[in-house]
């Protein structure tokens, strides 16, 4: 009989084939850690209060993206702080696909701009892809002295720092972009921030506030419950054929479109981006999905990760100049 002596590298040996042989039979025995992606329920973090526009973008992407990865796409409203709490949670999450977040450019290119924030607007996320483009409006209550923009601007003018503008919230995209029109229109205004679109929809409509932009405004103007002063977007709605925009009415320098999009924590496995990806894609492609879109006044406008990583750094170079040359502060 042949005795075998186990030195202390023949031992590694024997140990290192029992524990491959052993991960073999665990991987092949399904575990989770070799399951394709997904194999469960993705959390989609919503930097929205529930009924905005952003909060409704992110709604029917998840329903159109969950049947198209079949499993289910969980969406949790965390609004307030202009997307900052919500960007937080993402950023500090595991980078495994199943958490991503539906933000918007506020976040990105104007809240650091304005104030601390506790994420890095570029190294703590992934760039997914670009949604769309929201198309909004400018509005006040019928209450309101004035028909036209021409007429509020006048009037603005006329009373200055006593009539007051809503927002979604400090830093929020309608902040900034309404702040910059009624500094290149000469108007002092007070900002009320509200926690969301819908309070400070109510609000309006209630004539606690004077003016207010957005795209979930248009039900209450084509029901007549609001005034339309103008679009705050770079073309006509269709909604409102005969509403000029704010180029059209002088305004050239505003940026007025503010974009949704899906990102992920850093480092995100680049076949989770590419998955998803490659089922927008075919979302974009399905006319229900574009039409309903359109009806909370946005401008369906899907790019992949290049894209929105570019879009990125731009939205932060210009709204960093404008914020400085207005002197607009977090207020």
């Amino acid at each position: 009989m042949m005795i075998i002596a186990w030195t202390p590298i023949s031992r590694w040996i024997r140990t290192s084939l029992i524990a491959a042989s052993m991960a073999v039979l665990y991987l092949a025995s399904g575990n989770p850690a070799a399951a394709e992606y997904p194999d469960r329920p993705i959390r989609m973090v919503v930097a929205y209060a529930a009924g905005g526009t952003g909060d409704l973008v992110g709604r029917v992407t998840a329903e159109g993206l969950s049947a198209r990865l079949g499993v289910p796409i969980t969406v949790e409203n965390q609004g307030g702080a202009a997307g900052a709490i919500a960007a937080q949670t993402v950023a500090n999450s595991t980078p495994d696909g199943y958490t991503i977040l539906l933000g918007g450019s506020a976040m990105f290119g104007i809240l650091p701009h304005l104030t601390k924030v506790n994420y890095d607007a570029v190294k703590d996320f992934t760039a997914i892809a670009n949604l769309g483009e929201g198309q909004r409006v400018i509005a006040v209550n019928p209450s309101f002295p004035a028909k036209t923009l021409a007429e509020f601007v006048a009037y603005g003018k006329q009373n200055q720092g006593k009539i007051n503008f809503g927002s979604a919230g400090i830093g929020s995209t309608i902040h900034v972009m309404t702040e910059i029109f009624l500094r290149e229109a000469g108007i002092s205004a007070v900002h009320i921030p509200f926690r969301g679109s819908a309070p400070a929809i109510q609000a309006l409509l209630r004539g606690d506030i004077d003016v207010y932009v957005d795209g979930t405004l248009i039900p209450q103007v084509e029901q007549g419950g609001l005034r339309a002063l103008a679009v705050a977007g770079d073309r006509r709605l269709t909604a409102f054929p005969d509403l000029p925009t704010l180029a059209e009415l002088g305004y050239p320098n505003v940026r007025t479109s503010g974009w949704q999009a899906l990102l992920g924590p850093a480092n995100l496995p680049p076949a989770v981006v590419s998955l998803i990806n490659r089922h927008l894609e075919d979302v974009y492609k399905d006319p229900v999905f574009l039409e309903r879109l359109g009806k909370f006044g946005v401008l369906p406008r899907y790019r992949n990760s290049a894209a929105l990583a570019a879009e990125l750094q731009e939205d932060s170079r210009y709204f960093g100049e404008v914020i400085r040359r207005y002197n607009i502060n977090a207020q």
